[in-house]
């Protein structure tokens, strides 16, 4: 829906305040490769201040595109490797200001590619894994100021630590970290000790907690959360208690599930079911500027939907369904510049979509509100107040005009006028077709000019002064 057809929509179905959105996504128009696309991450690859993509296929080689600082993306022509790639990650894993990418494949060990600066990347040399890698994520394990690497292994092979030697080398730990296949893996302080430990997403098993012991050591919290497909899975602070809680996207047709975190790591099932679409990845930001985390949900089988945040960790379906295609992944970050959180979703045998966010707050339009976008709500005469509609009444406005004050033209309303002793030049008069000549003493008016009116009023009151 546009923007246009969803303000006309709202006017003509005179659609009360109660359940208006405050955002909602288009398609940018933009079609971004057809290569089998697994993965996206974004980061500001060529150093020019916006966020690029970096998408990994697992048919066809992994594409970098450029944004052009306004959410359009070009190709930038670099094909890196063909290895069956899972999963993508960026940071700075070489200490030289830039990022650099962690590619996760499947049928072929895991890949590090080192960026120049400038968005060229090149293939490090590294061979880390043995090849049944479905997810990577980074963060200082070990606390010595580098990025490591956890990466979650299927197929029974233990998940593996990867450690930095500082200059985007990696050594394996020699942990071996269960024995689960695991599709996901997010790190996180879970436990309030100050280090990253790890959520790792299993399939057909439960999902596990790692726990951190300060030097990249990580022992099981012996729990067993959920016994889903899990595939994907994010962290962040959805009840606004201070701690990190979990969304988990689950496939095979079983609902997502949102894991509220005690404050030590321990986490309790919230009781939400969210859809059962088949998910494949999930991601979480703010996407209503309301202040709490919201999740994108990418799913295989039906539309991607979003989840709104009531800011206490209970979600709701806002409505919108964005697409049809089997998405794999999806990324959010503010790809046009505007503020909010756009959308990158990645697709299985179709190609990628660029999902456009529109942030709408309380518009007053004709004594009614509605949730416009600001520029939209001024161009149609209305008046701009943000927020949601719920909280904002809109009542009549009195009519302005050009007010005389001591030879200047100025727009207010006529009861303004009055209170500053101007000269109120009629209702939609504008300063520039009036004439507000400087007032003297003897204008008893305030017409800009001593005349015949003044005159009769002097003649009017003569006599001796009373009081």
């Amino acid at each position: 829906m546009t923007p246009l057809t969803f303000i006309l929509t709202s006017l003509v179905q005179g659609s009360g305040q109660a359940g208006q959105l405050t955002f909602m996504f288009t398609q940018s128009g933009q079609t971004l490769g057809n290569a089998y696309s697994a993965s996206v991450s974004l980061g500001d690859l060529d150093g020019d201040g916006d966020l690029d993509a970096f998408v990994a296929n697992y048919l066809g080689p992994n594409i970098i595109y450029f944004n052009n600082g306004q959410g359009t993306f070009l190709d930038s022509g670099q094909s890196l490797g063909v290895r069956d790639s899972f999963d993508v990650a960026l940071d700075d894993l070489d200490n030289d200001g830039d990022l650099d990418a962690w590619v996760a494949n499947y049928n072929a060990p895991n890949s590090v590619w080192l960026n120049d600066g400038l968005g060229v990347f090149t293939d490090s040399g590294q061979s880390l894994g043995n090849n049944r890698t479905n997810a990577i994520s980074l963060g200082d394990l070990d606390g010595d100021g580098d990025v490591d690497g956890w990466a979650a292994n299927g197929l029974g092979e233990p998940d593996a630590i990867w450690l930095n030697l500082g200059d985007g080398r990696f050594v394996h730990s020699g942990q071996s970290l269960g024995s689960s296949f695991s599709y996901g893996v997010d790190l996180g302080d879970l436990d309030g000790d100050g280090d990253l430990d790890a959520w790792v997403a299993n399939e057909d098993e439960g999902n596990a907690v790692w726990m951190n012991q300060g030097n990249g050591t990580f022992l099981n919290s012996g729990q067993s959360l959920g016994f889903n497909a899990s595939f994907s899975v994010d962290l962040g602070d959805i009840d606004g208690d201070g701690d990190l809680d979990a969304v988990v996207a689950n496939y095979s047709g079983q609902p997502n599930v949102v894991w509220t975190n005690s404050g030590n790591g321990f986490f309790n099932n919230s009781g939400q079911l969210l859809g059962d679409n088949y998910s494949f990845s999930l991601s979480l930001s703010d996407l209503d500027h309301d202040g709490d985390l919201d999740a994108w949900v990418a799913n295989y089988l039906g539309p991607n939907l979003v989840w709104v945040n009531d800011g206490t960790g209970i979600f709701m379906d806002s409505g919108q369904t964005l697409g049809d295609n089997k998405s794999f992944s999806v990324s959010l970050g503010d790809l046009d510049g505007d503020g909010d959180p756009d959308a990158w979703v990645a697709n299985d045998d179709a190609p990628n979509i660029v999902w456009t966010n529109i942030v709408q707050g309380g518009c007053c339009v004709k004594n009614k509100c509605v949730q416009l976008e600001r520029d939209t709500c001024v161009q149609i005469g209305g008046t701009y107040f943000g927020g949601n509609c719920e909280e904002i009444e809109c009542t009549p406005m009195e009519p302005a005009g050009a007010c005389c004050i001591n030879g200047e033209a100025v727009v207010l309303s006529e009861s303004e006028c009055q209170r500053v002793d101007g000269v109120f030049q009629g209702q939609g008069s504008t300063p520039e077709e009036v004439n507000c000549a400087k007032q003297c003493d003897q204008d008893l008016d305030k017409n800009g000019a001593v005349d015949f009116p003044d005159l009769l009023e002097v003649i009017s009151a003569w006599g001796p002064c009373s009081g």
